[in-house]
């Protein structure tokens, strides 16, 4: 019977962190070792080790070291340390969050603790048992890095898959605040297309062709314009829900939103984009979900 001690964890900072494994038989190779105490897949231990290390033979009592990331891989870290984050609403099936600006949602490895998702872990741990074979648990939707307001995480398994599988039937409304740079006079409703591409930190590439990508729709319009400083501010109701979608399809109109450098807009105190409301209709129930409106002063 193949076993092991744990021995200590590393005291390196915490990207870097691992844990050392003694091994209390041999092993004839570390990648059938960790396949077993670990129930890992090809895919997952090719992402973490180089195939030379996968290979080696270790005899009894060796130390093997092994990354935290790899050893909690798929865990939420618990150390949140970012700003305290407003819950706007919560019932028996959801949980509403006022997300910050400048704060992932959730992490891509275990080590990244500053996510609402870490907030959750520490606030409410029992509800990250939703979806755990992926890291973004129970979230309804996904607010990008820069974007900050309403953020749904729904607590039952079932509501969860139901909810994602016909979200675009349920979400009624999805309004969005942002400011943009000029008199901005859009008022209408607009369909482009966009690129499949999601490569972290890319543009999105936005086209009038049908041929060039997903279908993305929404609708604009004014609600104020400041002379003194040039700026207007733009309701803007999301009909579908592509990845930077508000960003590329407001640039590709002529109006990058201020403070969104990747797109082209003038540089700001954050990027102002702000998820102002949802509003969902499940199980004969409407839910109403609103952030207050950001701060547009001194942009």
């Amino acid at each position: 019977m193949l076993g092991f001690l744990i021995l200590a964890q590393m005291s390196t900072p915490f990207s870097n962190q691992s844990i050392n494994f003694c091994l209390l038989n041999s092993i004839s190779s570390v990648d059938e070792f960790l396949k077993q105490y670990f129930n890992c897949s090809a895919s997952k231990l090719k992402k973490y080790f180089a195939k030379s290390f996968l290979n080696r033979s270790l005899p009894a009592h060796s130390i093997l070291d092994l990354p935290l990331n790899f050893v909690n891989d798929g865990l939420i870290n618990p150390k949140y340390s970012g700003p305290e984050i407003k819950i706007l609403f919560e019932d028996g099936k959801f949980l509403v969050m006022d997300k910050p600006t400048n704060l992932f949602v959730h992490p891509l490895t275990y080590d990244e603790g500053n996510n609402c998702l870490s907030f959750l872990r520490q606030k409410f741990p029992e509800l990250l048992e939703i979806n755990k074979k992926n890291y973004d648990r129970g979230l309804l939707y996904r607010l990008d890095f820069e974007t900050s307001g309403v953020l749904v995480y729904v607590k039952d398994k079932n509501d969860y898959l139901f909810l994602r599988k016909n979200f675009q039937e349920i979400a009624k409304k999805k309004l969005y605040l942002c400011a943009v740079s000029g008199e901005c006079k859009l008022n209408n409703t607009y369909t482009h297309y966009f690129s499949s591409s999601q490569a972290k930190g890319k543009k999105v590439l936005v086209s009038e062709l049908e041929t060039e990508g997903e279908e993305g729709e929404l609708s604009v319009s004014p609600v104020s314009y400041n002379g003194d400083t040039n700026i207007t501010i733009l309701q803007v109701e999301l009909k579908s829900g592509l990845r930077h979608q508000i960003r590329a399809q407001l640039a590709f109109l002529g109006y990058p939103l201020c403070g969104d450098l990747l797109y082209g807009g003038a540089k700001a105190r954050r990027l102002y984009l702000h998820a102002q409301l949802y509003e969902l209709n499940f199980l004969n129930f409407s839910y109403k979900f609103e952030s207050m409106p950001i701060d547009f002063n001194g942009l």
